[in-house]
């Protein structure tokens, strides 16, 4: 028996906001996105993502569009410095925030984009979608079994929705959960990650082909690098039309943040330089310390990069200690509930996750016939923040393993260890 919520506010508007929004809209409920953002669309900065299969399966489920999604990668390149290199069986499917954005809004909402001119019409039994740009959220208040939630626009004008059901899919920073006072232990891991893309087309055929169909790990001295290709968020995939899209992680100089996060007109942001605005000479400095002792085919990649397409954001993750709230009629999902440091490129596979986990809440899995067993809202948060926390760990595992010392490697190797016995133990009781 289905208890589908049939009337949604979701606050945040990214990838995780669109999957929920997305699904719920597919099963008739009625869906409003609220997203800080003031533009219609937002920037991607061209960054790439990596997702699994239970993204797959919503799209497989629930997007009209036809386009493909993304380039499959059988294989993963592992490397370390100039002096060796292996090959694993790890499948990814790589693509861009962008593109997956496009996607996802024009079956929600149905944005017209480069990528999806036509966007599909509804579908029989859809219920009604809106994305609304410009809203910030202000309060959130449960009284006699109804969420109020509040919010202003970008002129000052104040409003406010109730719902049967409130998502929190507002990120890192999650305006929900700091109204909620939600207990959450939030970090600087204590470095960056320095990010860009670059055309296929401006790259030398062999560096091409080195990076071709598969993500490659790159590690250095204290640092390492992630690289692979990706579609433009136009959506095409014809060879020759793909960005190669790299991550590199690494610690900043000792007192050295504020200057990485100043940009070129002297403004120091908390967290990210956008493109357009990194200091070249920063960049520079940064590139000439290390170009030496990476593979030449990462070097070329990122000696090929123009500054314009640079930019940096400091590397934090979140853990919060509970999912639902007001009895079941507000919960957290994705980044607002857990954010992982990137490494393990997780982060919209695990929103996925939620969304498919809270289809079992809801009673819509098992009336599909597939033999999943229904769960409580109880049961969901237990499944979520179990999962969630033992990603969190392993992403600061594989974070200090790539950029770290060996003394806080195995500190918070031990430190995963006994998040895994005390998980072992509550399943237990």
């Amino acid at each position: 028996m289905s208890n589908l919520p049939k009337s949604v506010v979701i606050v945040g508007g990214s990838l995780a906001g669109l999957l929920h929004g997305l699904y719920l809209k597919r099963h008739g409920s009625n869906v409003v996105i609220l997203e800080q953002d003031p533009n219609s669309i937002r920037s991607s900065h061209q960054a790439g993502i990596a997702f699994g299969p239970a993204v797959q399966e919503i799209l497989a489920k629930y997007d009209d569009t036809g386009m493909q999604s993304c380039i499959p990668a059988t294989s993963t390149r592992i490397a370390y410095r100039r002096s060796w290199e292996l090959s694993l069986n790890i499948a990814r499917r790589l693509t861009s925030w962008g593109l997956l954005y496009r996607t996802l809004r024009a079956n929600f909402d149905g944005l017209a984009s480069e990528a999806v001119p036509n966007p599909p019409p509804p579908r029989a039994g859809d219920g009604k979608a809106e994305y609304r740009s410009g809203k910030k959220v202000t309060d959130l208040r449960y009284d006699n079994g109804v969420i109020t939630i509040s919010f202003v626009s970008q002129d000052g004008t104040e409003d406010s929705l109730t719902a049967d059901l409130v998502i929190g899919a507002d990120g890192l920073h999650s305006t929900v959960r700091t109204l909620l006072q939600a207990p959450t232990v939030k970090e600087y891991s204590g470095y960056v990650s320095w990010r860009g893309t670059v055309p296929e087309k401006d790259l030398p055929p062999a560096t091409v082909q080195y990076f071709s169909n598969r993500p490659t790990l790159s590690f250095l001295k204290g640092t390492y690098l992630v690289c692979y290709p990706i579609p433009p968020d136009t959506g095409t995939f014809t060879p020759g039309t793909l960005l190669l899209n790299w991550v590199w992680y690494c610690p900043p100089s000792k007192g050295d943040l504020p200057t990485l996060l100043t940009d070129r007109t002297g403004h120091t942001h908390s967290n990210t330089v956008p493109a357009g605005l990194i200091n070249p000479a920063i960049w520079a400095s940064q590139l000439a310390s290390t170009l030496e002792s990476m593979p030449p085919p990462v070097a070329t990649l990122l000696s090929s990069t123009k500054p314009s397409a640079v930019f940096v954001t400091k590397v934090n993750d979140a853990l919060c200690e509970r999912a639902v709230f007001c009895d079941g009629k507000v919960v957290l999902v994705g980044d607002a509930l857990v954010t992982f440091r990137p490494h393990v490129a997780v982060a919209t596979e695990h929103a996925a996750r939620h969304c498919l986990g809270l289809g079992r809440v809801w009673g819509q899995e098992h009336e599909e016939g597939k033999g999943v067993v229904m769960m409580t809202m109880g049961e969901w948060e237990r499944e979520v923040r179990g999962y969630g926390e033992r990603v969190w760990m392993a992403s600061r595992v594989l974070g200090v393993w790539g950029v770290g010392g060996w003394w806080e490697f195995w500190g918070v190797v031990w430190g995963f260890v006994r998040i895994l016995v005390g998980g072992l133990l509550r399943g237990r009781r």
